[in-house]
C-alpha cells in the first residue's frame, strides 16, 4: 500500500512538473510580447539600465547590532567549525583527531546524558495518547506517568503544540514558585513568575524595558557573560562596569561597585540595574551570603534594580560555600515588596541538567509597581508564548522527584553523578592550568568554567599586534591549530586592562579530561619556549 501511495506521488508530481514546464514556456513566450523592455527584444537595454546597489550593506544595518559582540560564539569557534569539517572531510589533515569544544555550556553536546525522569515526562506530554496503554506501565515509571497527567490537566486541550498564556501556563508557574519557595523559606507568587526560552530572552527583556538611550546604564561585571555587554549595546544602553577583584577570588565588593557608580553619574549617565551573576559566568566563584547582604543594601540605598542572574544555582563544588537567592537574602533582611525591585533568572540549561536546546527558563520579577508590571507582560505577550516543552522542563526542574517516589533514588544517582564528576573535573584542571608556567587560576568554586590568567611574554604580545589581534585571542588561536581545543579569548569578557585571560568550560567528559591537560600542557610549554624574552 505504501509504495502505491508513493508511485502515485511520484506520478502525480512528474505531471505537476510537465504542466509547470509548458506554464512557464507559454509565460515567457507571452512576456516576449507584453514587455517593452524584454531582453530579447532590446538585447542593449540592459547595458542601458542604471547600476542598482544592494538594498542592504553592513554600512546601512542597525548600528546598535553592528556594536554587539558574542564572544562566546565568535572567531574562534568559525576556525573550530572549519577545522572539524577539515576532519570529518580528510581524516589525518591534522594532528588531532577531534575538536574539543571547551568554549560554551553546552552540557549534552559533550555526552552529558539527560535526566531520565525529566525526559520521560516531556515524552509523555508530547505524545498523551500512550499514556492509556498497557505497555506504557512497563516503560516509564509510575511518578513520570502520574506527573505526566498532573501536566496535561493543567494545560488547556491537553496539547503542548499549543500557545499558552504569554507568561507561561498557570499550572507550572504554581509549581515553580512552590519550588522557590520551598528552596528560599519564603512566599513565592505564581503571578511574579515569567516563564521564556531560557534566561537570555529574559535578560533582553528587562534591558528594552530599563534602557531609554545611551544615557541609561547597567552596571556589569567585569569580567561578564557577554550576553549583557551584547544585550545593552543591542538596546542602546551603556554598560558600566565594576571590576571583580581576581586576588580575592573574583570578590565583588560594594565600593567598587559605588566607585562606577558615581563615575557614571559623573558622565551624565543615570544608572538603573545593578547585575550580580551568582555563580559566577565566567570567574566561576560563590558569593558569600554576607556579601550578599551589602549588594541588597546597596541597591536599595542608591534605588536601583537587582538583576541577579542565578542559573548556576545548584553548580557549587566547594563545602564551604552555599548557594543563596537574593530574593531569599533580601527577605531575610526584613526587606519586601515596597523595599526593592528585583528581578532572578533561571534557566534549564545549566544546572546538572544542562537542557539547553530546549530552550527553557523564567524570570522572577518582584518589587515593580502594578503600572510597571502590565509593560513588562506587555512586552512578553508580543512574543506570544515560551515554547511549551521549555515550560514543563522549567517546572520539573524546580519540582524534581521527592523521597518515595519510584523516581527518586535514580533520579539522585544520575544528579549527584553528574555534579561530584563536575567537581572532580574542575579540580583537576585547575590544578593543571596552576602547573603551567605563567598561568593562574582560582579556585574552581562553581558554575561550568575556570577563568584562568596568563602572563603573555612581550614577544608574543608583539606578535600579536603585527597580526592585528588581542594577545589573548593571539594564545587562544595557535593552541586551537595545534591542539583542537576550543578556548575563549578573556577579551571577550572584559578584564582589568594590561592582563590577559581564557574562559575554559568543564564539561568534557571526564574521560577526555586527560588529553585535553596533556595537549594543552605540551603546547604551552612549546609556546612559551617559541616566544620566550
Amino acid at each position: 500500500m505504501r509504495r502505491f501511495v508513493i508511485g502515485r506521488g511520484r506520478n502525480f508530481l512528474n505531471r505537476s512538473h510537465q504542466q509547470n514546464l509548458l506554464s512557464s514556456s507559454s509565460s515567457h513566450c507571452q512576456s516576449r510580447f507584453l514587455s517593452s523592455t524584454s531582453v530579447i527584444d532590446s538585447p542593449s537595454s540592459s547595458s542601458m539600465a542604471p547600476t542598482s546597489s544592494p538594498a542592504i550593506t553592513v554600512d546601512s544595518l542597525n548600528p546598535k547590532v553592528l556594536k554587539c559582540e558574542y564572544a562566546v560564539r565568535g572567531e574562534i569557534v568559525s576556525i573550530a567549525q572549519r577545522l572539524q569539517q577539515e576532519l570529518q572531510t580528510n581524516p589525518g589533515s591534522h594532528s588531532f583527531d577531534e575538536i574539543l569544544y571547551c568554549n560554551i555550556g553546552n552540557p549534552q553536546s559533550l555526552g552529558q546524558q539527560p535526566i531520565t525522569f525529566f525526559r520521560e515526562v516531556l515524552a509523555l506530554c508530547d505524545h498523551p495518547s500512550i499514556l492509556d496503554r498497557s505497555e506504557t506501565q512497563g516503560l516509564f515509571s509510575a511518578d513520570s506517568i502520574e506527573r505526566a497527567w498532573q501536566i496535561l490537566d493543567q494545560i488547556p486541550g491537553r496539547a503542548t503544540g499549543a500557545y499558552s498564556h504569554s507568561q507561561g501556563i498557570k499550572g507550572l508557574r504554581d509549581t515553580i514558585a512552590a519550588g522557590i519557595e520551598a528552596r528560599d523559606g519564603f512566599p513565592a507568587d505564581p503571578n511574579d513568575i515569567f516563564l521564556t526560552d531560557g534566561a537570555s530572552p529574559a535578560v533582553h527583556m528587562m534591558m528594552q524595558l530599563l534602557i531609554r538611550s545611551e544615557n541609561d546604564g547597567i552596571l556589569c561585571p567585569i569580567p561578564q557573560y557577554p550576553l549583557y555587554s551584547a544585550s545593552i549595546a543591542l538596546h542602546g544602553g551603556t554598560l558600566v562596569p565594576y571590576y571583580l577583584d581576581e586576588a580575592t577570588g573574583w570578590g565583588l565588593e560594594t565600593s567598587e561597585v559605588k566607585k562606577q557608580l558615581e563615575a557614571a553619574k559623573a558622565k551624565g549617565i543615570t544608572v538603573r540595574a545593578l547585575v550580580v551573576i551568582n555563580p559566577g559566568n565566567p570567574t566561576g566563584q560563590v558569593l558569600a551570603e554576607e556579601n550578599q547582604r551589602a549588594i541588597v543594601e546597596f541597591c536599595k540605598k542608591e534605588g536601583l534594580v537587582l538583576l541577579a542572574d542565578e542559573v548556576y544555582q545548584e553548580n557549587v563544588y566547594v563545602p564551604e560555600k552555599k548557594f543563596h537567592s537574593f530574593k531569599k537574602v533580601s527577605r531575610s533582611m526584613g526587606y519586601g515588596e515596597k523595599d526593592i525591585s528585583l528581578v532572578s533568572f533561571q534557566s534549564v540549561s545549566k544546572g546538572y541538567y544542562g537542557e539547553c536546546g530546549k530552550r527553557g527558563g523564567y524570570m522572577e520579577v518582584t518589587g515593580f509597581s502594578a503600572e510597571v508590571r502590565e509593560q513588562i507582560y506587555k512586552v512578553a505577550s508580543v512574543n506570544l508564548c515560551s515554547n511549551i516543552s521549555g515550560q514543563i522542563l522549567a517546572s520539573l526542574v524546580m519540582s524534581p522527584p521527592k523521597v518515595g517516589d519510584e523516581s527518586y533514588e535514580s533520579y539522585c544517582a544520575e544528579r549527584d553523578g553528574i555534579l561530584s564528576s563536575l567537581a572532580r573535573r574542575a579540580k583537576t584542571l585547575e590544578d593543571a592550568f596552576n602547573s603551567l608556567e605563567g598561568i593562574t587560576c582560582n579556585k574552581a568554586e562553581g558554575a561550568m568554567y575556570l577563568f584562568p590568567r596568563i602572563q603573555l611574554p612581550e614577544k608574543a604580545i608583539k606578535a600579536a599586534e603585527a597580526e592585528k589581534t588581542v594577545p589573548d585571542a593571539f594564545y587562544c588561536r595557535r593552541l586551537l591549530n595545534a591542539t583542537g581545543i576550543v578556548l575563549v579569548p578573556g577579551s571577550g569578557f572584559g578584564q582589568v586592562p594590561g592582563t590577559w585571560h581564557f574562559r575554559c568550560t568543564i564539561l568534557p567528559q571526564e574521560d577526555k579530561i586527560p588529553a585535553i591537560v596533556t595537549r594543552l600542557t605540551d603546547f604551552h610549554k612549546n609556546f612559551m619556549d617559541k616566544f620566550r624574552n
